[in-house]
C-alpha cells in the first residue's frame, strides 16, 4: 500500500533538479518539514511592519467613500447589527449578495463601531499578516530563502490597495491563501484534519462569492486526473463535503424568502449584460493594458444598461433575462471566433491587468505606463510557469494548478469583468520568487565557475 501522493513508476528528475521521489507528498528525505522553527524571525517582522505602514498609506491617500457594493456591504452590516435580518433595506431580505463578508463587517462595528474605516485598517492588518503565512507555504513548498521572497514580495506588491475598499476580495484573499496552504501542508503531512478545514475555507469562500461554488469539484478532478494523488482522493473527499454543508442553510434562508427571487433574477440579469457588454457593442473586447480606459468602458456598459431598463419598463425580469440570453447566443454563434477572443480577453485581464498606480504612471508618460504593464505580465509569466514547472515534480501543488484553471474557466466564460487579478497575487509570489530565486542561484553559479 503506497503512501498518499506515491506512485510505483517515478519520472527521472532533469538537470538540476531533486528527484521526484524528493518532491511526492509524504516523502521528507531530505527535507525540512515547512513548519518546523529555526532560526531569526526579526526579518519577517520587519516585513510584517513594512507591509502595516504601506497599507495605512493607502488608507490615508487612497480610501473614499463607498459606493456601489461597497455600500452594500456596509448597509447589510449595519442591518445585521441592528438585528433587522440581512437586508439592503431593512423588510426586503436580501438573498442575491452572500452573507459572510457583510458578517465579517458586521463583526468589526460589533467590536467598535458602525464605521467603515475601522474595516479599512482591520482589512489592512490582515492583509499584511499573510507575509507570515506565505513565508511558510513558500518555505514549505521550497525553501526558507524563497519563504522570505514571497513574504517580501506581497509586503510591496501594489495590490495591497484592495485594503481600501469593502469588497469581498479582502476575504477571498485571505480564503484562497488557507485553502491551499492547508490543502498543501495537509498532503504532505498525511494530516486530515487540515484537510478538514481546507473544507471549511472552500465552504467560506463559496459563502463569500457564489462563483467559486464548482471550486470544490474542481480540486476532486485535479486530484483523481493526477495519479500520484489517488490515494489521497478517498481523504479529499471532505474538501467537497464541508462547503455543501455550510452551503445547504444558507439555500434553505433563501427559499423562505421567495420575494427575493425577484432580486437574484435582476442581480443575475444585470451579471449577464454588463459582463457580456463588448458582446453587445459588436466590440468583443476590453481594454487591457489601461485600467482608466477599461472603467470609462464599464460607464458605457452602465449606460448601456440604464437604457436598455428604460425601454423594459414594466417587463417582468424574467422575460428581459431570457429576451437577452437569447440575443447574446445569437451574437456568440454569428461570431464564434470573436467571442472566443473575447473568453481570451477576459483571462487575460485576470492574469495581466496594469498593477494598482500603474494609471498615474501613464499620465507622467506613456511609456512608463507600459513598463508597468509590461513588468507585471512578465512576473506573471514567469509565475505561471514556475509553478507549472514544480508540479512536475511536487504533486502537493495542484491546488494552486486547480484554483487558475477554475479561475480561467469561470471569469473567461461567465463573469463580469473587474479587476480581479488580486485573489492570485498571493500565488504569483510564492512561485513567482521561487523562479527569481532559482535564477539568482544560477547566476551566482555559473559566476563562481569562471
Amino acid at each position: 500500500m503506497h503512501r498518499c501522493g506515491r506512485s510505483r513508476r517515478e519520472p527521472l528528475a532533469l538537470d538540476g533538479e531533486p528527484s521526484p521521489s524528493h518532491y511526492n507528498v509524504g516523502d521528507h528525505r531530505g527535507s525540512t518539514n515547512g513548519m518546523s522553527t529555526c532560526g531569526n524571525r526579526w526579518p519577517l517582522v520587519v516585513l510584517f511592519l513594512v507591509a502595516v505602514l504601506l497599507r495605512l498609506a493607502a488608507i490615508h491617500w487612497l480610501a473614499a467613500t463607498p459606493q456601489r457594493d461597497e455600500l452594500d456591504n456596509h448597509r447589510l452590516a449595519v442591518t445585521l447589527l441592528a438585528g433587522e435580518g440581512y437586508a439592503v433595506t431593512p423588510g426586503h431580505p436580501t438573498t442575491s449578495l452572500p452573507p459572510v463578508y457583510p458578517a465579517f463587517i458586521a463583526s468589526v462595528y460589533a467590536l467598535s463601531r458602525p464605521d467603515y474605516r475601522i474595516v479599512w485598517y482591520v482589512q489592512a492588518l490582515l492583509n499584511a499578516s499573510l507575509v507570515f503565512l506565505l513565508f511558510h507555504l513558500g518555505r514549505l513548498l521550497f525553501s526558507e530563502s524563497v519563504g522570505y521572497l514571497a513574504a517580501g514580495a506581497h509586503a510591496l506588491h501594489p495590490s495591497f490597495e484592495i485594503v481600501t475598499t469593502l469588497y469581498r476580495e479582502n476575504l477571498l484573499i485571505l480564503l484562497l491563501v488557507a485553502l491551499c496552504y492547508c490543502l498543501v501542508w495537509g498532503i504532505k503531512e498525511d494530516r486530515s484534519g487540515l484537510l478538514f478545514l481546507a473544507g471549511g475555507a472552500t465552504g467560506l469562500l463559496v459563502l463569500t462569492n457564489p462563483i467559486y461554488l464548482f471550486l470544490p469539484l474542481s480540486i476532486i478532478a485535479g486530484a483523481s486526473l493526477d495519479r500520484r494523488l489517488r490515494p489521497c482522493l478517498r481523504r479529499l473527499l471532505v474538501v467537497a463535503l464541508v462547503p455543501v454543508v455550510m452551503w445547504l442553510p444558507w439555500q434553505a434562508r433563501n427559499s423562505l424568502h421567495p420575494e427575493g427571487h425577484a432580486e437574484a433574477d435582476s442581480y443575475r440579469h444585470f451579471t449577464l449584460m454588463f459582463g457580456h457588454y463588448p458582446v453587445f457593442s459588436g466590440d468583443f473586447w476590453w481594454t487591457l493594458s489601461d485600467m482608466r480606459r477599461l472603467e470609462a468602458e464599464r460607464e458605457q456598459a452602465r449606460e448601456f444598461l440604464r437604457q436598455r431598463e428604460q425601454a423594459d419598463v414594466g417587463r417582468p425580469v424574467e422575460e428581459r433575462l431570457a429576451r437577452d440570453s437569447r440575443e447574446l447566443i445569437d451574437r456568440i454563434l454569428h461570431r464564434p471566433f470573436a467571442y472566443l477572443r473575447f473568453v481570451v480577453n477576459r483571462d487575460l485581464i485576470l492574469l495581466v491587468s496594469p498593477p494598482p498606480g500603474s494609471s498615474a504612471l501613464r499620465e507622467w508618460h506613456p511609456v512608463l505606463g507600459w513598463v508597468a504593464f509590461g513588468g507585471n505580465a512578465l512576473f506573471v509569466l514567469v509565475s505561471v510557469l514556475s509553478l507549472l514547472r514544480r508540479y512536475q515534480y511536487d504533486a502537493t501543488v495542484f491546488p494552486f494548478i486547480a484554483v487558475l484553471t477554475y479561475l480561467l474557466i469561470v471569469y473567461g466564460l461567465i463573469h463580469a469583468i473587474r479587476r480581479y487579478g488580486y485573489v492570485l497575487e498571493p500565488m504569483w509570489c510564492v512561485f513567482g520568487s521561487a523562479a527569481l530565486y532559482r535564477l539568482g542561484a544560477r547566476l551566482k553559479q555559473e559566476y563562481l565557475h569562471r
